[in-house]
């Protein structure tokens, strides 16, 4: 008998860590379904629920925060509605209503119900029954913009107004919306963007570049407090061009980033964002990623964009869904590969945090906070809050030609440009389109100048 192999050697630990296993998920960050603390807190404020292209002539089912819904278009002024799926009559699917003008009729026993679920018509009932009015259908308020369906599942009372980000209507900017759906809790999903140093590995150094080849460089990250939210500053250094690329943050899951292919060989001033996104949770183990992709000319110097391939149920970047085969996505994994493989409901306390994870760390640290005042009766902080307009954003790319500094600490010099950048875009706050632009372009081709 041949025993020629070897017994492993190694601190194999394996046993020991069982008890791991046994541990929970947070409930208080990750279930949003009605009467939940972090699902009350969202319900505080507009989030997308679905593209308005998926809306035709018929009722469109959706799930919402743990709520089954159905999306309608209205036949009159052709305006949205948003109920609860089942008729409040005998519980029928309103997936199979009838859509008419002024609202949607139930094909079981007629009830006709209004945008805001008022009943309007129960035609099987006799002229005297007061039942309509004693009772109604649940429904939510509904905005349309630019591709998107928007809706607010909170109490009326704390509707706030309806937030537009300067990045929402500049000139020269095409903006597609795309849905893509992940099998996954929406806390795993939201604080990707919350973790800038994913980018060196798993988009570069991992398998290959998958953007562009800068970004195997570790950067030098600074967070920041802006009226509306938080932003980070991710600086690296290309030759003599310092590139800092901006990141918006709005709780409770609204960002935007950079350009996805950047060029980092010459100045760019104020560059604005490649992507708008919102992280819409349908339920507990089920995500949407909603979102705009900007289009400007310059933004794609080498031509990787592609429009045709943004729309439902994809984008034109690599790693965001799972149409790829499962050997491929072993072999070149992406982001949605990431989030999705941490499991349904990703699990906190089997974790290990480093430095590198201070953002995922102030994100959840963020948002237990949030989750908390409101659970304790306190408004949730809104990006209205503080501008009664159009809110400037930060979201883009800017890079400046200012070379290596001779008896000077470069990771100094980029912290400190980083800080400076920072504080000059917020100096724009006051302003707004063209004029915003052109007072923080200028500032920064002075600021460029001083380290000549």
């Amino acid at each position: 008998m041949n025993s020629s192999f070897q017994t492993p050697q190694g601190n194999f630990r394996g046993h020991a860590r069982q008890s791991v296993w046994a541990e929970a998920p947070d409930p208080e960050l990750t279930e949003v379904g009605p009467g939940t603390p972090c699902g009350e807190y969202l319900r505080r404020y507009w989030m997308p629920v679905a593209m308005t292209d998926q809306v035709g002539d018929l009722p469109y089912r959706i799930r919402i925060l743990g709520e089954d819904l159905v999306l309608f278009r209205e036949k009159g002024e052709g305006k949205l509605g948003l109920t609860h799926l089942h008729c409040c009559h005998r519980n029928m699917s309103l997936e199979f209503g009838i859509v008419e003008e002024g609202g949607i009729r139930c094909s079981y026993h007629g009830w006709k119900y209004g945008l805001d679920g008022t009943i309007l018509e129960t035609p099987c009932e006799p002229p005297a029954s007061q039942v309509k009015n004693r009772t109604c259908l649940g429904a939510y308020p509904v905005i349309e913009f630019k591709g998107l369906a928007f809706a607010y599942l909170g109490p009326p009372e704390t509707m706030p107004p309806f937030p537009v980000m300067d990045t929402f209507d500049e000139d020269g900017d095409e903006m597609l919306p795309y849905l893509i759906t992940s099998p996954c809790n929406w806390l795993q999903v939201m604080e990707n963007a919350w973790d800038p140093f994913h980018v060196v590995y798993l988009h570069t150094l991992a398998v290959r570049t998958q953007f562009i080849d800068a970004f195997a460089e570790m950067p030098m990250i600074e967070f920041h407090e802006s009226q509306t939210g938080d932003f980070y500053t991710n600086v690296r250094r290309v030759d003599d061009i310092v590139w800092v690329r901006v990141h918006d943050h709005m709780l409770p899951s609204f960002t935007q980033n950079g350009g996805h292919f950047p060029v980092p060989d010459g100045p760019r001033y104020f560059g604005r964002c490649g992507l708008s996104r919102w992280i819409t949770p349908v339920d507990d183990t089920t995500t949407m990623v909603i979102a705009w992709r900007h289009f400007r000319d310059g933004d794609d110097p080498r031509g990787l964009t592609d429009r045709t391939k943004v729309g439902f149920g994809m984008t034109d970047f690599y790693g965001q869904d799972p149409d790829r085969d499962y050997e491929q996505r072993q072999r070149d994994p992406g982001d949605y590969d990431a989030w999705v493989s941490q499991g349904p409901v990703n699990v906190h306390a089997r974790e290990n945090l480093g430095f590198t994870d201070r953002g995922v760390a102030k994100a959840r640290r963020l948002l237990r906070d949030a989750i908390r005042s409101v659970k304790a009766g306190n408004p949730a902080q809104q990006p209205t809050d503080n501008f009664d307009g159009v809110i400037p954003t930060y979201g883009g790319d800017t890079m400046l030609r200012i070379p290596m500094q001779e008896g000077r600490d470069d990771g100094a010099v980029l912290k400190e440009i980083s800080k400076e950048i920072a504080a000059i875009y917020m100096s724009g706050d006051h302003l707004q389109g063209p004029e915003r632009r052109e007072f923080i372009t200028e500032r920064l081709k002075e600021y460029e100048a001083s380290w000549q």
